[in-house]
């Protein structure tokens, strides 16, 4: 009994964290977005790559929300197929938002 408590505490926490994944990768990248389009003048060196720094922790943060969504990812079991398709389309923005990135 010990491990199907365990089964049903995972599969729990997969849909908790699918629920409120969509809205949490789309409040990050937006602001991740709006932080990198900023027009941020720097007078330093220093100033420079700690902007650069900041930029690469929120690539780091966005792949492992994509990671993380792709481990919450569940079967269709309760016909929420609306909030399925909106995650799998954040995940690709996420995905393709990363690869312009780090082409830059």
């Amino acid at each position: 009994m010990p491990q199907e408590q365990g089964v049903k505490i995972e599969e729990e926490t997969r849909r908790q964290i699918a629920h409120f994944l969509p809205d949490a990768i789309a409040k990050t990248l937006q602001s991740y977005k709006d932080f990198y389009d900023s027009d941020a003048g720097f007078e330093s060196a220093k100033e420079f790559s700690a902007h650069h720094s900041a930029c690469k922790a929120a690539i780091a943060h966005v792949e492992l929300l994509i990671k993380l969504a792709k481990w919450a990812d569940l079967p269709d079991e309760t016909g929420h197929r609306e909030e399925d398709a909106e995650l799998a389309l954040l995940l690709a923005n996420a995905e393709a938002e990363l690869k312009k990135i780090q082409k830059d």
